[in-house]
């Protein structure tokens, strides 16, 4: 890899890197960055193309070695690397990665899959949920994720950073017009539209057999679903719990919905 020291924190070529806390909004941006070790060799192993690899002067020898020969390496002052990126940073490494899209999902779902999961987030609040929920999903064999965009980014650094990476293996989706996508998606492949719904009168997820075609609706985080999701779902379902009890975090139902439905599919 090309070895560049930069030792001017204003250097054009440091712009991804600069104040990342402050400007942690990536929707709208053809770039993104990682930090840490293995997402930024999760980044380089990825279908991402990876812009440049920045490390500290500190830790260059023990990464110098695993970046790619066409991947420039920018190396700073170790003392300099706060000052950059507008935190207390001590990984040494990040890198700057560059979005490209996803193959067509009626295509894709059409490609000899017998059994397919979908997860479908209209609106969630907190990059953490959907991080954590990808992360689910990779340890669940889902598909695919669709998405509102009342949604955080996918490759948000912190969405990405609580997903250890499977915001780079999941296909994520995020369509102009999501329900009637699921609508779509639903008449074209045969996909069975399961609502995850705290209310009284749903059924028990204990007794609702898994589907081998399945979209599971997962509400957001203080108001679950609104009612037009409800009225799309072929069924209602809720996770029992003791009388009383608050409803649980998205990302933990997200991992008993997918525990359940998945796991003939993964066995």
């Amino acid at each position: 890899m090309p070895r560049i020291p930069i030792d001017d924190l204003s250097d054009p070529r440091l712009i991804f890197y600069r104040q990342l806390k402050a400007s942690n909004e990536t929707r709208g941006s053809d770039r993104f960055v990682v930090e840490g070790e293995k997402l930024v060799y999760r980044l380089l192993a990825s279908r991402f193309p990876t812009d440049s690899v920045l490390v500290t002067d500190r830790y260059e020898g023990h990464h110098a070695s695993m970046i790619p020969a066409d991947v420039p390496m920018y190396v700073i002052p170790h003392a300099s690397i706060e000052t950059l990126v507008g935190y207390n940073f001590h990984r040494g490494v990040l890198a700057s990665g560059r979005r490209v899209a996803w193959p067509d999902l009626s295509t894709f779902l059409q490609v000899g899959k017998s059994k397919v999961t979908l997860v479908v987030c209209p609106m969630l609040d907190k990059p953490d949920n959907l991080g954590t929920i990808l992360r689910i999903g990779e340890a669940f064999g889902v598909d695919a994720i669709l998405i509102g965009d009342r949604c955080p980014d996918p490759l948000l650094r912190r969405v990405i950073r609580v997903s250890m990476g499977a915001a780079f293996k999941i296909p994520v989706y995020e369509p102009p017009d999501l329900l009637g996508t699921l609508e779509k998606l639903r008449a074209d492949h045969a996909l069975e539209i399961i609502a995850a719904d705290a209310n009284i009168g749903a059924e028990p997820l204990d007794r609702v057999p898994p589907p081998d075609r399945l979209a599971l609706i997962l509400g957001s985080e203080a108001f679950g679903l609104d009612p037009e999701w409800l009225d799309l779902a072929d069924r209602r379902v809720t996770i029992p719990m003791k009388p009383g009890a608050d409803s649980l975090n998205v990302a933990v139902a997200a991992g008993i919905f997918l525990y359940h439905f998945t796991q003939a599919k993964i066995e």
